[in-house]
């Protein structure tokens, strides 16, 4: 019989780590993101702005905040590549778990079907999934999604601040892209955020936020897929 008290590893030290860390960066690039992004957001630049261009008798608020929110974009860019490489390679060498749990002798369309009924059975049921593992097939195409769209805000971002040398054509185009991926992470954001709190995702916000760990039972019935060997 097991231990009522027993626990499992769900997250590692560094995971905990990196997830609190990369809430303050993605914060500062929605602030500072915005009104680089869209005029309607200018009042974000303006009160940027108000304290510094008083050193700058001539300088406008809002062009003086726009010119911080660039800058501050850039330095958090950088801060965020940096932490985000020493996370990517300890997480090559463990488990990740972010890959797609189709059966050798399953069709991709009941795959498919039956991780959504688990999805409904875990966030409209309030009950435990048949088959998922430590995270869902929705889990596990958003965080696929973010590493794509991640590496095109890098890669499009590289491009823009460094657009000098580049013809109007290919700096368009890297905009568009910027600007995509930068609404679809605060689309995902606001979604991973309702997720994050929904009841039936209570032990995963626990262990996230304290000792990575969650009772073994309770982890046998909310991720099944995990003891499948």
């Amino acid at each position: 019989m097991s231990n009522s008290n027993e626990k499992i590893t769900l997250f590692s030290n560094m995971q905990m780590w990196y997830h609190k860390h990369v809430i303050h960066f993605m914060m500062i690039f929605i602030f500072t993101g915005l009104p680089i992004l869209s005029h309607s957001f200018s009042w974000i630049a303006y009160l940027i702005g108000v304290p510094i261009s008083v050193f700058y008798s001539t300088a406008e608020p809002t062009y003086v905040g726009i010119e911080i929110c660039r800058a501050l974009h850039r330095i958090t860019a950088m801060l965020w590549i940096a932490l985000s490489i020493p996370f990517t390679f300890s997480m090559i060498f463990k488990k990740w778990h972010l890959a797609f749990r189709k059966r050798k002798d399953e069709s991709w369309k009941t795959y498919v079907t039956e991780e959504l009924a688990d999805m409904k059975t875990m966030y409209i049921d309030f009950s435990y999934p048949k088959r998922a593992g430590k995270y869902n097939f929705g889990q596990i195409a958003a965080g696929l999604a973010v590493i794509v769209f991640g590496l095109i805000m890098i890669i499009s971002g590289l491009f823009l601040w460094f657009r000098v040398s580049l013809d109007s054509t290919t700096v368009s185009i890297m905009r568009l892209l910027h600007d995509i991926g930068f609404t679809v992470f605060v689309i995902f954001l606001i979604i991973h955020i309702y997720l994050a709190i929904h009841p039936v995702n209570k032990a995963g916000y626990n262990a996230m936020f304290r000792d990575g760990k969650d009772d073994l039972e309770h982890a046998k019935k909310k991720h099944p897929g995990m003891f499948v060997k």
